[in-house]
């Protein structure tokens, strides 16, 4: 897609749209525009009954599709939604979890239910990314679809300037989508063992029986 002048909300929802997303799980109030973005390309927002539960929606749309789910949360609702990511993070699900972060100026403050949010993540992602600017956007949402898919897949946390991420939303830039079609499914990479190796599997199932147990 050619470079054009978008807002914040249109680029992160363009984006899912181009990594093939069909739906995305959240707790009101967070990306208000993006959500409007997102219905107008046809992808369904499904409200949840807590941010916990948009997380584990999220874990098992990405298992059963084989592509990362999204999950967002308000700055409130950051603990909740990060304690839903440890069954995805255990069972090595690709899930992009977004949250918003009140201003610099609430940081540290007592604000209500404001703390810092990348402890409660470092346990559950495998990269945590804090987002201030909308010229981020294109670098930061390309490597969350990589790091998710990549190597052991696993959660990736974005945190958006704002309670609810409104200030990079309403912001505009001249910015291009573009989409990586390996990261659009998991696993992205599939390596393949040394030839000497299967060589030497091979030679030790030689003519015997073998049983395969797949599953939990």
């Amino acid at each position: 897609m050619a470079s054009s002048r978008m807002t914040g909300a249109q680029f992160i929802a363009g984006m899912l749209k181009g990594y093939g997303l069909t739906h995305v799980f959240f707790v009101e109030s967070i990306l208000r525009q993006t959500l409007i973005e997102l219905e107008q390309l046809g992808i369904r927002r499904i409200l949840t009954h807590s941010e916990a539960a948009a997380a584990y929606m999220a874990d098992g749309y990405a298992r059963v599709s084989r592509c990362p789910g999204v999950c967002f949360a308000q700055s409130v609702g950051a603990a909740n939604l990060a304690a839903g990511l440890q069954d995805a993070y255990l069972g090595r699900s690709p899930v992009i979890a977004m949250t918003g972060r009140k201003p610099a100026i609430a940081q540290l403050r007592n604000a209500y239910q404001e703390i810092q949010h990348r402890p409660l993540f470092s346990a559950v992602t495998k990269y945590d990314a804090d987002v201030d600017s909308i010229l981020q956007l294109p670098h930061v949402l390309p490597q969350a679809f990589r790091e998710a898919t990549s190597g052991t897949p696993r959660p990736v946390h974005l945190e958006f300037d704002g309670l609810m991420g409104e200030l990079l939303e309403r912001d505009e830039s001249q910015l291009e989508i573009i989409v990586e079609e390996r990261h659009r499914r998991y696993p992205s990479h599939r390596p393949r063992p040394e030839p000497g190796l299967l060589e030497e599997a091979a030679s030790v199932l030689s003519g015997k029986y073998v049983h395969i147990i797949a599953g939990p």
